[in-house]
């Protein structure tokens, strides 16, 4: 039966491609679940010039007593309900357990109304690093629809790969077929051999007759004839 095989760089590339793609999808989600980190786009401008609409922003989930002046944090604006990365300006302690916090973005002329009010313990999400320009990017990649589309585009790219670098290889002989292969050469040599060969000269053997007297041997070893 005919063995199938697949030509191994198109596998090493298709391993790749497959590998970073999902890495592209899920790479986020894995991030804010094991480590804390999250990412997200800068939508405004207000934060200029320490990041830019189309930024990317890594935040990281430290407690509330952990932060301090000058610092980007994360906030839920409680008019629209949105998140806002801005600046702390001003951190005020009441009775040791609650902090209130104010923030305001950096190009903002006013500070950001009301003020935050946290338990000394509670998460908030801080500001540590930034990536200009790729915010845009990394919302299209991890978007509902793109991994949707990406799924079936991956699935079909592997599916045509496989099919179009298949090749059929001839199955190996049996032991049986290769003697008798071997036999059949051996044969034909034998049979080559003894149709060129040439067949031997058998001597010619005649009477020797001689004519007149048989010689005679004398002492000084001349022949002299009677």
């Amino acid at each position: 039966m005919a063995r199938r095989s697949v030509n191994k760089k198109t596998v090493r590339m298709t391993i790749a491609f497959a590998t970073m793609t999902i890495f592209l999808m899920v790479a986020p989600a894995l991030a804010s679940a094991y480590f804390g980190f999250n990412i997200y786009t800068v939508m405004s401008g207000s934060m200029r010039p320490y990041m830019q609409p189309g930024d990317e922003i890594l935040t990281d989930v430290v407690s509330a007593h952990d932060v301090k002046n000058g610092d980007v944090i994360l906030a839920v604006n409680p008019d629209n309900f949105e998140q806002v990365a801005h600046r702390i300006v001003s951190i005020v302690t009441t009775d040791n357990v609650h902090y209130t916090i104010t923030t305001k973005g950096d190009e903002n002329p006013v500070v950001d109304t009301p003020s935050l009010t946290f338990h000394t313990n509670a998460p908030i999400r801080k500001v540590v690093g930034v990536v200009p320009k790729i915010g845009y990017a990394l919302d299209l990649i991890s978007s509902t629809a793109t991994k949707t589309a990406g799924s079936i585009f991956l699935i079909g790219y592997l599916v045509y790969l496989m099919r179009k670098t298949r090749q059929i290889v001839e199955p190996v002989a049996s032991d049986e077929e290769i003697a008798k292969k071997v036999e059949d050469l051996v044969k034909n040599h034998l049979q080559s051999i003894t149709t060129n060969r040439s067949p031997e000269k058998t001597p010619e053997i005649t009477s020797s007759v001689h004519y007149g007297a048989s010689p005679v041997i004398t002492k000084n070893h001349e022949n002299v004839y009677l």
